[in-house]
């Protein structure tokens, strides 16, 4: 789903604009990057948490030219889907 087809879809369910629902969508992805800037988590209840994890720096080899390098620290965002989104994928059948 693209971002336009998000606005979209939900504009429809709430009965705004597009142009209303695209800077409500807007404001809550500016509030979602603040808080996960500052270190803060976000929990959605239904759907799951936002939280960012901080990955210490390690050393790597290169498999083909077996030199080491240091990959530096860095900080990541992790999801973790609600039990609600859980339950609903159990449901799915999947295509092989």
């Amino acid at each position: 789903m693209t971002n336009q087809e998000l606005v979209a879809a939900l504009a429809k369910r709430i009965e705004l604009t597009q142009k209303e629902t695209s800077d409500v969508l807007d404001a809550m992805v500016s509030i979602f990057n603040t808080n996960l800037e500052q270190g803060n988590s976000i929990n959605i209840q239904g759907f799951g948490l936002f939280e960012t994890k901080k990955r210490n720096e390690r050393i790597s080899v290169n498999p083909v030219s077996k030199q080491r390098f240091l990959i530096p620290p860095k900080i990541s965002v992790a999801f973790k889907p609600g039990q609600t989104i859980k339950d609903n994928l159990k449901t799915i059948e999947v295509d092989e």
